[in-house]
């Protein structure tokens, strides 16, 4: 195994370079259209409020993501596997810490694809989860957390990161409560305290970071706050003022965000770790 270099690849470079504008982003067309579709995601998720029983509906599905946090999903994303395909690219790496030493260039070739697998599983799920009508809300939304847990995973796993550590779940569940959550933020402000939480783990806090918080209070109020944002935009798909924004398409939206969030804040993390470059995390 060669030595890691010493400053950024010119293609890690220019991927710096991309998360920056991700955090960023220029007003454009596409914006104002997002923009839009998260403006419907909010009204939708007040006229929700308004649903009689949907305290009871988020009590259930909050309780169904608790339990799904304590099976340790992200725990599927198979190690073996990812070493395997970089081994088959030619990479000879034999575990997490070998992939520290990859230049991103060789990590990016192996997410490829990633986005469009999770974004047709959500689809699909989304669909079958769909004709169940209001009765189908609770298992739809933990199916569809559990699937963006694991797609969080592998984005991290490929990029060298341990998800079975207590501190990368937790990063995990915040990425999906992010881009849960309600507006548009930028991003360089709304995931400071997830990226702060990154760089106590690096620094080998990490544990005694989130043992000192409570780890599993966190949890808990992750679970929270993830179940009231997507229950009221589920709930919000029958709001007939809500319209075709909030459909049926807002499975993949949700899982596309979080493949977005978390290509760019994994390789962005990977490259902080690499080089260690404190402006980065």
């Amino acid at each position: 195994m060669s030595r890691t270099p010493q400053h950024p690849s010119a293609y890690e470079l220019r991927a710096l370079e991309a998360v920056s504008a991700w955090r960023n982003p220029q007003a454009s067309w596409y914006r104002s259209f997002r923009g839009r579709i998260d403006q419907a995601w909010d009204m939708a998720t007040d006229w929700a409020k308004k649903v009689p029983g949907v305290e009871w509906t988020i009590d259930h599905v909050v309780t169904g993501l608790l339990e799904l946090t304590n099976e340790i999903s992200q725990d599927s994303v198979w190690l073996g596997g990812v070493l395997h395909d970089f081994r088959e690219a030619g990479s000879d790496v034999q575990s997490l810490d070998e992939i520290r030493s990859l230049d991103l260039e060789v990590i990016d070739r192996a997410l490829d694809g990633l986005e469009l697998k999770y974004k047709s599983l959500a689809g699909a799920e989304g669909a079958a989860s769909g004709m169940a009508g209001a009765v189908g809300i609770v298992p739809d939304i933990v199916a569809l957390v559990a699937l963006n847990l694991r797609a969080a995973g592998e984005y991290a796993t490929y990029c060298g990161f341990d998800v079975t550590t207590r501190e990368e779940r937790l990063y995990a569940m915040q990425i999906l409560d992010l881009v849960a959550g309600p507006g548009d933020h930028p991003k360089h402000i709304a995931f400071e305290p997830a990226v702060r939480l990154a760089k106590k783990a690096a620094q080998k806090q990490g544990v005694q970071f989130v043992e000192q918080l409570g780890f599993n209070e966190a949890v808990e109020r992750l679970a929270r706050a993830i179940g009231i944002h997507l229950t009221g935009r589920k709930l919000g798909q029958v709001v007939p003022v809500a319209g075709a924004a909030v459909g049926a398409g807002l499975n993949v939206l949700y899982t596309a965000k979080v493949c977005q969030a978390a290509f760019h804040l994994y390789r962005e993390r990977f490259l902080a770790a690499k080089y260690d470059l404190d402006a980065a995390i």
